[in-house]
């Protein structure tokens, strides 16, 4: 216990050579004695050393040699510490999926065993990882759980830290007005706590927004107050991030003299930073070699063992791959011919499954839409038949007043039916009718009056630039109407997910226009976007970015289908937090086609 604590001293003084030391010293006697809490302590601090050095690999080892001992002594508080820092790790590795799963778990254990301050701890690191996740919604939630349980406990220090997340946030969305609020909160308890760092920190901020506003004032008044702040502390960092600040201002204002000064200060302090990381890798590659030393003949074995076991069960896997298609070989042989044709067949058939339960599904969902728009109908003829009765029992009803409103109600009934043979046309199987010339006015039409109802209920404006010279296509046109339907349910997912519900910048622009002899439609929005890693991917049977309740993966592998029937081409264009613009190509309509 003595040569763990001497290094948890030196840990602190950020002496981390020595600190790895000591704690390297107290694992023998742990382990000898059995004494499981202390060995649990110390794994716990090694990996704390490897992570300031940025050895996150060995940092990960260490924590999870911890888990380990769970079995052997379980303490609530140190397991989720433990849980905590493995999640911080794959947040550094931007591994989103494994962070929020070790946040999760180590917030179960804090509320099943009442540890508030850890609890605290969980709630910040969720919200930084959906901030990362761009999740606005998730985020802001965690940063005010955090708020009200910090706020419980009198954690100022903490206070100040998610006031100063929830401003990064409003920054991200650029409500900057909102994002001053939160660091005036973020200041207030800063101060009452004394912590001259994060009142640097929360300055420089500040001196962000007031760029972002162009009050280039306020944006050197607060570099100049973090400047002093930093200096006075030794504050390196921040001392940087204010020079480089103020020599930028003042190269606006076209004073170079106050320019260079700041610059060659901030050149200055760069200096002196490397030197420290010079001196901290001299350090870390001194303790690595020893602890590499101590660990290398017992891991040495290990390693080769692992390596035979690998090998062997990488010739016993291609083994059974042989045998396995040896024996298809042989199966295909026998009936080859056979054996295609079905199975053409039976993907022709899963296909059409597939995209017929794609469009019944679609319908599902504009289900209360299309009910609206065969109420509102009924409830005219509904109006129309009490005025013809009250005016029946009055004796007031005359030859002109029956013909009007018979003619009005019939126009209604006309509308009903007209919805609901469109409706049965849509959802009945059209795999067969593949060479129509199709309107794709009439089809953009046709699809919106299925859904405007619903992106309404959704504060979604729908922008309509359609062209008035006749495009003609040809194919199935329920086929198309369908890849519209899933495009603008994709837009409308990506608009819910970037504002809130009754946000009214909601947009989706339709347009169609034409290309020599193809024809182009659009569908743009203003919502979420996609990254362009995500992109490349998105045409990939089941593959999505939604949760199993908004989406399987099959919506736009069934868009790149069809449109591949019709001999067109689908693509998307989009940027993360800006929108997407899925763009069809189809050929136009001619007397030889």
């Amino acid at each position: 216990m003595a040569y763990m604590h001497i290094g948890l001293g030196y840990f602190h003084q950020s002496l981390y050579y020595d600190a790895i030391q000591n704690y390297l010293k107290a694992e023998p006697f742990f382990q000898k004695e059995k004494y499981w809490y202390g060995l649990r302590s110390v794994y716990n601090n090694i990996g704390l050393v490897y992570n300031q050095w940025d050895d996150l690999e060995n940092a990960l080892k260490y924590f999870h040699k911890n888990l380990e001992l769970r079995s052997k002594f379980d303490d609530p508080k140190l397991s989720s510490t433990i849980l905590n820092n493995i999640g911080r790790i794959y947040l550094q590795f931007d591994d989103f999926d494994k962070a929020v799963k070790y946040f999760t778990e180590s917030l179960t254990l804090c509320e099943k065993y009442e540890l508030e301050y850890m609890a605290s701890v969980c709630y910040d690191n969720l919200g930084r990882t959906y901030f990362k996740l761009c999740d606005k919604q998730k985020a802001w939630k965690f940063n005010e759980k955090s708020i009200s349980l910090k706020t419980k406990i009198q954690d100022y220090s903490g206070l100040s830290n998610v006031y100063q997340s929830k401003a990064m946030l409003l920054m991200q969305s650029e409500e900057y007005k909102t994002a001053l609020k939160m660091l005036d909160n973020a200041l207030s308890y800063a101060t009452k706590v004394n912590e001259q760092s994060q009142i640097a920190s929360i300055y420089l901020i500040f001196a962000d927004i007031y760029e972002k506003l162009n009050d280039l004032v306020k944006q050197k008044d607060f570099l100049e107050k973090s400047l002093d702040i930093a200096e006075l502390h030794q504050l390196r960092s921040n001392t940087l991030k204010a020079c480089l600040g103020l020599s930028q201002y003042y190269q606006q204002k076209a004073n170079h003299k106050q320019a260079l000064q700041y610059y060659q200060r901030a050149q200055q302090i760069k200096d002196h930073l490397s030197d420290d990381k010079k001196n901290s890798a001299i350090q870390e590659i001194k303790i690595k070699m020893e602890v590499e030393r101590t660990e290398y003949e017992k891991e040495i074995l290990k390693q080769k063992n692992e390596e035979l076991e690998r090998m062997n069960a990488q010739i016993l896997e291609q083994k059974k791959r042989l045998e396995h298609a040896e024996k298809e070989l042989k199966e295909l042989n026998q009936n080859l011919e056979q054996k295609v044709i079905e199975g053409t067949e039976k993907r022709h058939m899963q296909e059409q499954i597939i995209i017929q339960k794609s469009k019944l599904e679609s319908l599902g969902r504009m289900a209360a839409g299309i009910a609206h728009e065969i109420n509102q109908p009924i409830g005219l003829i509904k109006i129309a038949t009490q005025n013809l009765f009250h005016k029946f029992t009055t004796q007031k009803i005359t030859g002109k007043y029956l013909k009007e409103k018979s003619a009005f109600i019939e126009e209604n009934i006309t509308r009903i039916n007209k919805i609901i043979e469109h409706i049965r046309l849509f959802s009945r199987d059209q795999q067969l009718d593949n060479t129509q010339k199709i309107d794709v006015k009439e089809i953009v039409e046709n699809a919106l009056s299925m859904i405007q109802m619903q992106f309404k209920n959704h504060n979604i404006t729908i922008i309509k630039e359609i062209k008035k010279d006749d495009l003609f296509t040809i194919g199935n046109k329920y086929r198309l109407e369908q890849v519209i339907l899933n495009l603008l349910s994709n837009a409308r997912d990506a608009l819910d997910e970037k504002f809130d519900e009754l946000d009214d910048e909601k947009k989706i622009i339709i347009r169609n226009y034409s290309q020599g002899k193809r024809i182009v439609l659009e569908v743009e929005d203003n919502g979420c976007g996609i990254d362009s890693q995500t992109l490349e991917y998105v045409f990939d049977p089941f593959y999505t970015t939604k949760t199993e309740t908004k989406g399987t993966g099959l919506g736009l592998s069934i868009c790149y289908g069809i449109i591949q029937e019709l001999k067109g081409n689908i693509d998307l264009e989009s940027k993360k937090g800006t929108g997407t613009i899925a763009i069809l190509e189809l050929p136009a309509y001619s007397i030889k086609s």
